[in-house]
Protein backbone atom coordinates (compact mmCIF):
# COMPACT_ATOMS: atom_id res chain seq x y z
CA UNK A 1 0.00 0.00 0.00
CA UNK A 2 1.27 3.80 -0.25
CA UNK A 3 0.34 6.83 1.79
CA UNK A 4 0.75 10.22 1.85
CA UNK A 5 2.42 12.28 5.06
CA UNK A 6 1.48 15.68 4.90
CA UNK A 7 4.67 18.07 6.02
CA UNK A 8 5.07 21.96 6.37
CA UNK A 9 7.77 23.62 4.43
CA UNK A 10 10.44 25.87 6.04
CA UNK A 11 9.90 29.30 4.83
CA UNK A 12 10.85 29.72 1.34
CA UNK A 13 12.11 33.06 -0.02
CA UNK A 14 10.69 35.03 -2.82
CA UNK A 15 12.58 33.08 -5.74
CA UNK A 16 12.13 29.54 -4.62
CA UNK A 17 7.94 30.77 -4.10
CA UNK A 18 7.64 32.14 -7.64
CA UNK A 19 9.70 28.83 -9.17
CA UNK A 20 7.51 26.79 -7.30
CA UNK A 21 4.32 28.80 -8.69
CA UNK A 22 5.88 29.14 -12.23
CA UNK A 23 5.58 24.88 -12.53
CA UNK A 24 1.86 25.20 -12.15
CA UNK A 25 0.67 27.15 -15.17
CA UNK A 26 2.72 24.71 -17.48
CA UNK A 27 2.03 21.56 -15.78
CA UNK A 28 -1.80 22.35 -15.79
CA UNK A 29 -1.40 23.17 -19.29
CA UNK A 30 0.06 19.73 -20.28
CA UNK A 31 -2.44 17.76 -17.98
CA UNK A 32 -5.44 18.80 -19.86
CA UNK A 33 -3.93 18.65 -22.98
CA UNK A 34 -2.37 15.00 -22.80
CA UNK A 35 -6.07 14.02 -21.24
CA UNK A 36 -7.67 15.31 -23.84
CA UNK A 37 -5.49 13.68 -26.07
CA UNK A 38 -5.79 10.03 -24.35
CA UNK A 39 -9.66 10.98 -23.80
CA UNK A 40 -10.23 10.59 -27.90
CA UNK A 41 -7.49 7.88 -28.22
CA UNK A 42 -9.60 6.00 -25.72
CA UNK A 43 -12.61 6.68 -27.60
CA UNK A 44 -11.02 5.58 -30.63
CA UNK A 45 -10.60 1.93 -29.40
CA UNK A 46 -7.12 2.51 -27.91
CA UNK A 47 -5.85 0.71 -25.65
CA UNK A 48 -4.45 2.32 -22.22
CA UNK A 49 -0.81 2.42 -22.45
CA UNK A 50 2.03 1.53 -19.42
CA UNK A 51 3.40 5.21 -20.30
CA UNK A 52 1.27 7.98 -21.67
CA UNK A 53 2.56 10.90 -23.58
CA UNK A 54 1.54 12.81 -26.19
CA UNK A 55 3.02 12.09 -29.79
CA UNK A 56 5.97 12.26 -30.63
CA UNK A 57 6.78 13.29 -26.58
CA UNK A 58 5.23 16.74 -27.34
CA UNK A 59 6.43 18.85 -24.76
CA UNK A 60 4.25 21.98 -23.47
CA UNK A 61 4.84 25.37 -22.03
CA UNK A 62 8.70 24.82 -21.70
CA UNK A 63 8.54 21.67 -19.16
CA UNK A 64 11.13 19.54 -19.27
CA UNK A 65 11.27 15.40 -21.03
CA UNK A 66 11.69 14.56 -17.27
CA UNK A 67 8.72 16.80 -15.96
CA UNK A 68 6.34 15.31 -18.99
CA UNK A 69 6.86 12.22 -17.48
CA UNK A 70 5.64 12.83 -14.23
CA UNK A 71 2.72 14.76 -16.22
CA UNK A 72 1.95 11.50 -18.24
CA UNK A 73 1.92 9.21 -14.68
CA UNK A 74 -0.80 11.63 -13.41
CA UNK A 75 -2.54 11.56 -16.46
CA UNK A 76 -2.42 7.57 -16.78
CA UNK A 77 -3.61 7.45 -12.87
CA UNK A 78 -6.79 9.85 -13.35
CA UNK A 79 -7.59 8.03 -16.01
CA UNK A 80 -7.43 4.52 -14.53
CA UNK A 81 -9.64 5.97 -11.81
CA UNK A 82 -12.30 7.20 -14.09
CA UNK A 83 -12.45 3.66 -15.94
CA UNK A 84 -13.12 1.61 -12.92
CA UNK A 85 -15.77 3.96 -11.90
CA UNK A 86 -16.90 3.87 -15.69
CA UNK A 87 -16.38 -0.06 -14.67
CA UNK A 88 -18.93 0.13 -11.68
CA UNK A 89 -21.66 1.86 -13.05
CA UNK A 90 -21.88 0.05 -16.52
CA UNK A 91 -21.63 -3.51 -14.23
CA UNK A 92 -24.79 -1.39 -12.19
CA UNK A 93 -26.60 -0.92 -15.53
CA UNK A 94 -26.20 -4.03 -16.91
CA UNK A 95 -27.36 -6.45 -13.83
CA UNK A 96 -30.57 -4.40 -13.06
CA UNK A 97 -31.15 -4.56 -17.28
CA UNK A 98 -33.91 -6.89 -18.55
CA UNK A 99 -30.71 -8.65 -20.66
CA UNK A 100 -30.65 -12.35 -21.32
CA UNK A 101 -27.93 -14.60 -19.11
CA UNK A 102 -25.67 -14.89 -22.01
CA UNK A 103 -25.79 -11.08 -23.02
CA UNK A 104 -25.26 -10.03 -19.92
CA UNK A 105 -22.68 -12.02 -19.01
CA UNK A 106 -21.15 -10.79 -22.70
CA UNK A 107 -21.47 -7.59 -21.36
CA UNK A 108 -19.72 -7.68 -17.85
CA UNK A 109 -16.79 -9.23 -19.46
CA UNK A 110 -16.56 -6.24 -22.17
CA UNK A 111 -17.19 -4.38 -19.40
CA UNK A 112 -14.33 -5.68 -17.36
CA UNK A 113 -11.80 -5.35 -20.08
CA UNK A 114 -12.75 -1.84 -20.59
CA UNK A 115 -13.47 -2.64 -24.21
CA UNK A 116 -16.84 -0.37 -24.36
CA UNK A 117 -15.23 1.48 -27.40
CA UNK A 118 -13.90 -1.23 -29.72
CA UNK A 119 -15.14 -1.40 -33.41
CA UNK A 120 -13.83 -4.96 -32.83
CA UNK A 121 -12.82 -7.26 -29.64
CA UNK A 122 -12.75 -11.09 -29.06
CA UNK A 123 -13.46 -12.82 -25.57
CA UNK A 124 -11.64 -16.27 -24.46
CA UNK A 125 -13.86 -19.35 -23.85
CA UNK A 126 -12.96 -22.52 -23.01
CA UNK A 127 -14.94 -26.00 -23.40
CA UNK A 128 -16.25 -27.59 -20.41
CA UNK A 129 -16.43 -31.64 -19.87
CA UNK A 130 -19.57 -31.69 -21.65
CA UNK A 131 -18.08 -29.71 -24.62
CA UNK A 132 -19.94 -26.00 -23.78
CA UNK A 133 -17.93 -22.64 -23.83
CA UNK A 134 -17.51 -21.04 -20.55
CA UNK A 135 -15.75 -17.94 -19.61
CA UNK A 136 -11.62 -18.48 -18.94
CA UNK A 137 -8.65 -16.22 -18.88
CA UNK A 138 -6.22 -15.16 -21.11
CA UNK A 139 -3.77 -17.54 -20.16
CA UNK A 140 -5.14 -20.67 -20.23
CA UNK A 141 -3.49 -22.60 -23.36
CA UNK A 142 -7.01 -23.98 -24.67
CA UNK A 143 -9.31 -21.02 -24.74
CA UNK A 144 -10.99 -20.03 -27.53
CA UNK A 145 -11.15 -16.87 -28.93
CA UNK A 146 -14.47 -15.88 -29.84
CA UNK A 147 -15.82 -12.27 -31.58
CA UNK A 148 -18.48 -10.26 -30.11
CA UNK A 149 -21.60 -9.12 -31.84
CA UNK A 150 -21.60 -6.12 -32.79
CA UNK A 151 -25.11 -5.63 -31.46
CA UNK A 152 -23.12 -6.21 -27.88
CA UNK A 153 -20.58 -3.76 -28.39
CA UNK A 154 -23.14 -1.05 -29.84
CA UNK A 155 -24.90 -1.72 -26.63
CA UNK A 156 -22.05 -1.56 -24.72
CA UNK A 157 -21.17 1.76 -26.03
CA UNK A 158 -24.46 2.87 -25.31
CA UNK A 159 -24.16 1.76 -21.67
CA UNK A 160 -21.05 3.60 -21.03
CA UNK A 161 -22.27 7.01 -22.46
CA UNK A 162 -25.40 6.60 -19.88
CA UNK A 163 -22.23 6.15 -17.75
CA UNK A 164 -20.51 8.98 -18.27
CA UNK A 165 -23.55 11.16 -17.26
CA UNK A 166 -22.69 10.45 -13.34
CA UNK A 167 -18.87 9.93 -14.20
CA UNK A 168 -17.89 12.50 -16.01
CA UNK A 169 -14.25 12.61 -17.65
CA UNK A 170 -12.01 14.62 -15.11
CA UNK A 171 -10.86 18.01 -15.81
CA UNK A 172 -7.60 18.47 -14.51
CA UNK A 173 -6.69 21.95 -15.21
CA UNK A 174 -7.46 23.13 -12.29
CA UNK A 175 -4.63 20.68 -10.16
CA UNK A 176 -3.71 22.49 -7.05
CA UNK A 177 -1.11 19.27 -6.52
CA UNK A 178 1.42 17.97 -8.29
CA UNK A 179 2.62 14.44 -8.34
CA UNK A 180 6.72 14.36 -9.04
CA UNK A 181 8.49 11.46 -9.60
CA UNK A 182 11.75 10.88 -8.18
CA UNK A 183 13.59 12.21 -11.15
CA UNK A 184 11.25 15.87 -10.56
CA UNK A 185 12.03 16.00 -6.86
CA UNK A 186 14.09 13.84 -5.07
CA UNK A 187 14.04 13.87 -0.74
CA UNK A 188 17.07 13.06 1.09
CA UNK A 189 17.76 13.00 4.89
CA UNK A 190 19.54 16.17 5.92
CA UNK A 191 23.57 15.56 6.42
CA UNK A 192 23.98 18.56 8.88
CA UNK A 193 22.08 20.02 11.81
CA UNK A 194 21.98 23.46 10.44
CA UNK A 195 18.19 23.56 10.78
CA UNK A 196 17.09 21.22 13.41
CA UNK A 197 13.56 21.43 12.56
CA UNK A 198 13.90 20.15 8.85
CA UNK A 199 13.97 16.49 9.00
CA UNK A 200 14.04 16.14 4.90
CA UNK A 201 15.12 18.67 1.96
CA UNK A 202 13.66 17.57 -1.53
CA UNK A 203 15.93 19.06 -3.98
CA UNK A 204 12.94 20.26 -7.17
CA UNK A 205 13.27 21.02 -10.92
CA UNK A 206 12.03 24.02 -12.46
CA UNK A 207 11.25 25.85 -15.33
CA UNK A 208 14.83 26.94 -15.38
CA UNK A 209 17.43 24.13 -16.42
CA UNK A 210 20.39 23.31 -14.09
CA UNK A 211 18.67 25.54 -11.27
CA UNK A 212 16.95 23.11 -9.16
CA UNK A 213 15.38 24.36 -5.79
CA UNK A 214 15.74 22.74 -2.08
CA UNK A 215 12.67 22.92 0.03
CA UNK A 216 13.51 21.67 3.71
CA UNK A 217 10.29 19.38 5.35
CA UNK A 218 9.47 20.57 8.68
CA UNK A 219 9.46 17.21 11.08
CA UNK A 220 6.67 14.74 11.20
CA UNK A 221 7.01 12.58 13.87
CA UNK A 222 4.13 10.22 12.72
CA UNK A 223 5.63 10.21 9.18
CA UNK A 224 8.93 9.17 10.99
CA UNK A 225 7.43 6.49 13.00
CA UNK A 226 5.97 4.62 9.72
CA UNK A 227 8.80 5.06 8.07
CA UNK A 228 10.93 3.27 10.43
CA UNK A 229 8.42 0.76 10.37
CA UNK A 230 8.01 0.32 6.70
CA UNK A 231 11.59 -0.14 6.30
CA UNK A 232 11.98 -3.01 9.00
CA UNK A 233 8.91 -4.66 6.73
CA UNK A 234 10.91 -4.22 3.56
CA UNK A 235 9.25 -1.00 2.27
CA UNK A 236 10.41 2.50 1.71
CA UNK A 237 10.07 5.49 0.26
CA UNK A 238 8.01 5.65 -3.22
CA UNK A 239 9.23 7.27 -5.86
CA UNK A 240 6.79 10.35 -6.16
CA UNK A 241 6.50 13.46 -4.22
CA UNK A 242 2.95 15.57 -3.93
CA UNK A 243 3.22 19.13 -4.34
CA UNK A 244 0.33 21.33 -2.55
CA UNK A 245 -0.65 24.76 -3.15
CA UNK A 246 -3.45 26.25 -0.87
CA UNK A 247 -6.21 27.63 -3.22
CA UNK A 248 -6.21 31.33 -4.14
CA UNK A 249 -2.75 31.74 -2.17
CA UNK A 250 1.08 31.54 -2.36
CA UNK A 251 1.43 29.10 0.54
CA UNK A 252 2.65 25.39 -0.25
CA UNK A 253 3.19 21.94 1.76
CA UNK A 254 4.72 18.86 0.42
CA UNK A 255 3.84 15.30 1.29
CA UNK A 256 6.30 12.24 1.22
CA UNK A 257 5.07 8.75 0.15
CA UNK A 258 6.02 5.60 1.86
CA UNK A 259 5.22 2.23 -0.14
CA UNK A 260 4.53 -0.08 3.44
CA UNK A 261 4.44 -3.99 2.42
CA UNK A 262 0.65 -4.97 3.38
CA UNK A 263 0.29 -7.47 6.35
CA UNK A 264 -0.63 -10.89 6.16
CA UNK A 265 -4.55 -12.01 6.12
CA UNK A 266 -5.31 -13.26 9.80
CA UNK A 267 -6.34 -17.02 9.29
CA UNK A 268 -7.35 -17.21 12.75
CA UNK A 269 -9.82 -14.57 14.79
CA UNK A 270 -13.96 -13.50 15.33
CA UNK A 271 -16.34 -12.35 12.46
CA UNK A 272 -18.36 -8.96 13.71
CA UNK A 273 -21.04 -7.22 11.72
CA UNK A 274 -20.52 -3.31 11.69
CA UNK A 275 -23.93 -1.60 11.52
CA UNK A 276 -22.86 2.53 10.51
CA UNK A 277 -26.36 2.64 12.20
CA UNK A 278 -26.52 6.73 13.02
CA UNK A 279 -29.34 6.11 15.41
CA UNK A 280 -28.16 5.54 19.02
CA UNK A 281 -24.35 5.40 18.33
CA UNK A 282 -22.31 5.72 15.71
CA UNK A 283 -21.34 2.42 15.16
CA UNK A 284 -22.49 -0.76 16.41
CA UNK A 285 -20.99 -3.90 16.38
CA UNK A 286 -23.00 -7.63 16.44
CA UNK A 287 -21.28 -8.74 19.37
CA UNK A 288 -22.90 -5.79 21.24
CA UNK A 289 -21.13 -3.32 21.59
CA UNK A 290 -22.16 0.60 20.67
CA UNK A 291 -19.51 3.09 19.51
CA UNK A 292 -19.35 6.68 19.22
CA UNK A 293 -22.98 7.72 20.92
CA UNK A 294 -21.25 11.19 22.65
CA UNK A 295 -19.89 11.79 19.55
CA UNK A 296 -23.19 11.03 17.51
CA UNK A 297 -24.77 13.65 19.85
CA UNK A 298 -22.06 16.34 19.28
CA UNK A 299 -22.46 15.45 15.67
CA UNK A 300 -26.34 16.16 15.58
CA UNK A 301 -25.25 19.42 17.99
CA UNK A 302 -23.22 20.76 15.15
CA UNK A 303 -25.99 19.67 12.01
CA UNK A 304 -28.12 21.65 13.91
CA UNK A 305 -25.97 24.55 14.23
CA UNK A 306 -25.32 24.67 10.68
CA UNK A 307 -28.69 24.13 9.49
CA UNK A 308 -29.55 27.61 11.45
CA UNK A 309 -26.22 29.16 9.87
CA UNK A 310 -27.32 28.03 6.49
CA UNK A 311 -31.10 29.45 7.53
CA UNK A 312 -29.71 32.43 8.67
CA UNK A 313 -27.50 32.70 5.14
CA UNK A 314 -30.99 32.14 2.94
CA UNK A 315 -32.49 34.58 5.03
CA UNK A 316 -30.32 37.61 3.81
CA UNK A 317 -29.77 36.21 0.12
CA UNK A 318 -25.53 35.20 0.90
CA UNK A 319 -24.65 31.83 -0.89
CA UNK A 320 -22.90 29.05 1.58
CA UNK A 321 -20.12 28.47 -0.59
CA UNK A 322 -17.32 30.92 0.44
CA UNK A 323 -18.98 31.31 3.74
CA UNK A 324 -16.08 31.31 6.40
CA UNK A 325 -18.56 29.99 9.35
CA UNK A 326 -20.46 27.51 6.79
CA UNK A 327 -16.55 26.52 5.96
CA UNK A 328 -15.48 25.88 9.44
CA UNK A 329 -18.77 23.86 10.52
CA UNK A 330 -18.70 21.53 7.38
CA UNK A 331 -14.75 20.79 8.36
CA UNK A 332 -15.23 20.46 11.94
CA UNK A 333 -17.94 17.78 11.08
CA UNK A 334 -15.82 15.95 8.53
CA UNK A 335 -12.62 15.86 10.81
CA UNK A 336 -14.81 14.89 13.50
CA UNK A 337 -15.90 11.41 11.99
CA UNK A 338 -13.04 10.73 10.19
CA UNK A 339 -11.36 10.64 13.69
CA UNK A 340 -14.00 8.92 15.82
CA UNK A 341 -14.02 6.25 13.09
CA UNK A 342 -10.58 5.59 12.81
CA UNK A 343 -10.82 5.45 16.30
CA UNK A 344 -13.22 3.11 16.45
CA UNK A 345 -12.06 0.82 14.02
CA UNK A 346 -7.89 0.96 15.43
CA UNK A 347 -9.85 -0.71 18.71
CA UNK A 348 -11.33 -3.43 16.54
CA UNK A 349 -8.08 -4.08 14.72
CA UNK A 350 -6.38 -4.38 18.01
CA UNK A 351 -3.55 -7.00 17.02
CA UNK A 352 -2.88 -8.29 20.41
CA UNK A 353 -6.43 -8.83 21.07
CA UNK A 354 -6.89 -12.72 22.76
CA UNK A 355 -9.79 -12.80 20.43
CA UNK A 356 -8.50 -10.90 17.50
CA UNK A 357 -11.18 -10.02 14.24
CA UNK A 358 -10.59 -11.84 11.58
CA UNK A 359 -13.54 -10.60 9.27
CA UNK A 360 -15.37 -7.49 9.35
CA UNK A 361 -18.87 -7.83 7.55
CA UNK A 362 -20.76 -4.75 6.57
CA UNK A 363 -22.97 -2.93 4.83
CA UNK A 364 -22.29 -1.50 0.98
CA UNK A 365 -22.28 1.86 1.38
CA UNK A 366 -25.49 3.00 -1.03
CA UNK A 367 -27.40 4.69 1.08
CA UNK A 368 -29.87 5.34 -2.19
CA UNK A 369 -33.42 4.30 -0.46
CA UNK A 370 -31.97 3.47 2.78
CA UNK A 371 -35.02 3.94 4.41
CA UNK A 372 -33.27 6.84 6.57
CA UNK A 373 -34.73 10.29 7.21
CA UNK A 374 -33.67 13.18 5.24
CA UNK A 375 -32.21 15.00 8.08
CA UNK A 376 -29.87 11.46 8.84
CA UNK A 377 -29.15 11.37 4.62
CA UNK A 378 -27.87 14.91 4.95
CA UNK A 379 -26.00 14.62 8.03
CA UNK A 380 -24.61 10.88 6.51
CA UNK A 381 -23.43 13.07 3.32
CA UNK A 382 -21.85 15.79 5.15
CA UNK A 383 -20.19 14.00 7.30
CA UNK A 384 -18.89 12.05 4.54
CA UNK A 385 -19.46 8.46 3.99
CA UNK A 386 -15.87 7.71 2.36
CA UNK A 387 -14.40 8.10 5.62
CA UNK A 388 -15.47 4.73 6.76
CA UNK A 389 -14.80 3.41 3.31
CA UNK A 390 -11.19 4.21 3.58
CA UNK A 391 -10.44 3.14 7.26
CA UNK A 392 -11.75 -0.23 5.93
CA UNK A 393 -9.78 -0.41 2.97
CA UNK A 394 -6.80 0.60 4.89
CA UNK A 395 -7.66 -1.77 7.52
CA UNK A 396 -7.07 -4.51 5.26
CA UNK A 397 -3.62 -3.69 4.34
CA UNK A 398 -2.29 -2.79 8.04
CA UNK A 399 -3.96 -5.26 10.05
CA UNK A 400 -4.50 -7.86 7.29
CA UNK A 401 -8.41 -8.10 7.91
CA UNK A 402 -10.85 -8.82 5.79
CA UNK A 403 -13.50 -6.88 4.92
CA UNK A 404 -17.12 -8.38 3.18
CA UNK A 405 -19.55 -6.29 2.18
CA UNK A 406 -23.36 -7.31 1.96
CA UNK A 407 -26.98 -5.80 0.56
CA UNK A 408 -27.84 -2.79 3.36
CA UNK A 409 -31.32 -3.24 2.68
CA UNK A 410 -33.79 -3.29 5.52
CA UNK A 411 -30.64 -4.56 7.81
CA UNK A 412 -33.20 -2.24 10.00
CA UNK A 413 -36.76 -4.07 9.75
CA UNK A 414 -34.89 -7.55 9.81
CA UNK A 415 -34.89 -9.91 12.86
CA UNK A 416 -31.72 -11.31 13.64
CA UNK A 417 -33.33 -14.47 15.22
CA UNK A 418 -36.08 -15.47 13.70
CA UNK A 419 -35.69 -13.49 9.79
CA UNK A 420 -39.03 -11.78 9.71
CA UNK A 421 -38.64 -8.91 8.08
CA UNK A 422 -41.17 -5.55 8.87
CA UNK A 423 -40.66 -1.93 9.16
CA UNK A 424 -43.16 -2.11 12.04
CA UNK A 425 -40.17 -3.94 14.43
CA UNK A 426 -38.71 -1.05 14.74
CA UNK A 427 -40.13 -0.05 17.48
CA UNK A 428 -38.42 2.84 18.57
CA UNK A 429 -35.21 4.96 17.32
CA UNK A 430 -33.37 2.79 19.56
CA UNK A 431 -35.48 -0.32 20.27
CA UNK A 432 -36.40 -3.30 17.78
CA UNK A 433 -38.88 -5.32 18.94
CA UNK A 434 -39.80 -8.29 16.63
CA UNK A 435 -43.62 -8.57 16.17
CA UNK A 436 -43.30 -12.60 15.11
CA UNK A 437 -40.86 -14.06 17.39
CA UNK A 438 -40.74 -11.26 20.40
CA UNK A 439 -37.13 -10.98 20.32
CA UNK A 440 -36.24 -7.44 21.74
CA UNK A 441 -32.90 -5.69 21.46
CA UNK A 442 -30.84 -2.58 20.80
CA UNK A 443 -32.02 -1.47 16.86
CA UNK A 444 -28.42 -1.15 15.57
CA UNK A 445 -26.93 -4.39 17.33
CA UNK A 446 -30.05 -6.43 15.71
CA UNK A 447 -28.92 -4.57 12.72
CA UNK A 448 -25.69 -5.65 13.14
CA UNK A 449 -26.34 -8.78 13.68
CA UNK A 450 -28.28 -9.27 10.64
CA UNK A 451 -25.49 -7.80 8.92
CA UNK A 452 -22.89 -10.36 9.91
CA UNK A 453 -25.75 -13.12 8.95
CA UNK A 454 -26.07 -12.47 5.64
CA UNK A 455 -22.38 -12.68 4.42
CA UNK A 456 -23.72 -16.77 4.72
CA UNK A 457 -26.20 -16.67 1.85
CA UNK A 458 -25.72 -15.78 -1.89
CA UNK A 459 -26.72 -11.61 -2.46
CA UNK A 460 -28.82 -10.43 -5.26
CA UNK A 461 -27.60 -8.49 -7.67
CA UNK A 462 -27.76 -4.52 -8.19
CA UNK A 463 -28.08 -1.56 -5.69
CA UNK A 464 -30.78 1.29 -5.23
CA UNK A 465 -34.26 0.84 -5.67
CA UNK A 466 -34.05 -2.78 -7.82
CA UNK A 467 -32.14 -4.26 -5.01
CA UNK A 468 -34.57 -3.31 -2.48
CA UNK A 469 -37.15 -5.10 -4.26
CA UNK A 470 -34.72 -8.51 -4.86
CA UNK A 471 -33.65 -8.50 -1.09
CA UNK A 472 -37.04 -7.92 0.02
CA UNK A 473 -38.44 -10.73 -2.50
CA UNK A 474 -35.34 -13.33 -0.90
CA UNK A 475 -35.63 -12.72 2.40
CA UNK A 476 -39.32 -13.79 2.23
CA UNK A 477 -38.37 -16.55 0.54
CA UNK A 478 -35.88 -17.72 2.81
CA UNK A 479 -38.36 -16.44 6.28
CA UNK A 480 -41.23 -19.03 4.42
CA UNK A 481 -38.44 -21.73 3.96
CA UNK A 482 -37.14 -21.52 7.39
CA UNK A 483 -40.67 -21.88 9.09
CA UNK A 484 -41.92 -24.56 6.37
CA UNK A 485 -45.20 -22.83 5.10
CA UNK A 486 -46.07 -19.14 5.15
CA UNK A 487 -47.50 -17.30 8.12
CA UNK A 488 -51.11 -15.41 6.98
CA UNK A 489 -50.70 -12.03 7.36
CA UNK A 490 -47.03 -12.11 8.36
CA UNK A 491 -44.97 -11.84 5.72
CA UNK A 492 -46.42 -9.06 2.49
CA UNK A 493 -46.88 -10.22 -0.62
CA UNK A 494 -44.20 -8.68 -2.62
CA UNK A 495 -44.04 -11.69 -5.58
CA UNK A 496 -47.66 -11.33 -6.66
CA UNK A 497 -48.39 -14.97 -6.48
CA UNK A 498 -51.80 -15.67 -5.33
CA UNK A 499 -51.90 -15.28 -1.90
CA UNK A 500 -48.46 -14.28 -1.84
CA UNK A 501 -47.27 -17.88 -1.74
CA UNK A 502 -44.49 -19.09 -3.43
CA UNK A 503 -42.01 -21.48 -2.96
CA UNK A 504 -38.31 -20.57 -2.31
CA UNK A 505 -36.40 -21.79 -5.78
CA UNK A 506 -34.35 -24.97 -5.10
CA UNK A 507 -30.74 -23.42 -5.48
CA UNK A 508 -31.50 -20.06 -3.81
CA UNK A 509 -31.04 -18.10 -6.71
CA UNK A 510 -33.64 -15.32 -7.84
CA UNK A 511 -35.12 -15.82 -10.67
CA UNK A 512 -32.92 -14.31 -14.03
CA UNK A 513 -29.62 -14.76 -12.03
CA UNK A 514 -26.83 -15.63 -14.40
CA UNK A 515 -26.08 -18.97 -13.80
CA UNK A 516 -22.68 -17.47 -14.68
CA UNK A 517 -22.53 -14.60 -12.22
CA UNK A 518 -20.17 -15.86 -9.63
CA UNK A 519 -17.48 -16.68 -12.22
CA UNK A 520 -17.84 -12.84 -13.54
CA UNK A 521 -17.93 -11.31 -10.67
CA UNK A 522 -14.59 -12.84 -9.64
Amino acid sequence: MKRAYLHGILDLNAGKLNALNALFAPFRDALKKTMAYWHVRLQQGADLPLYVALPDKTSVGGLSARQMKSVGNMVRTQLLSWQALLELRVRHLVTDSSLTDDDKLVLLRVNKWHAWWKPEFQLPWKPDKDGVLVPCGMKVRNKVMVDVEPRLLKLARLLVKQATKSNRFPDMGRVNTLVLDRIVAKPERPDNTDHPRVSWWVKTSTLTKGKPVEVGLLANTHFEHAYEDAVARGGGMCGVVQLHRVKGTKDFSMSLVLDIPDSAQRDTGRTVGLDFGMADALLATSDGHLFGRKMLERLRVLDEQLIEHDQWLAKRSLKRKGDREHERLNRRIRETVKNEVGRIINQLALKHDPEQVKTLVVERLDFRGGGMSKRMNRLITRTGRAALKRKLEAIQETAGITVEQVPAQYTSQECSGCGYTDKKNRASRARFTCRFCGKTMHADINAARVIQSRRSWQHPDNTGPKARKNTRQLLDWRFRQRWNQPIDGAVPDVTGAPGGQRPAPANGKLAGTSKYHDLVQN
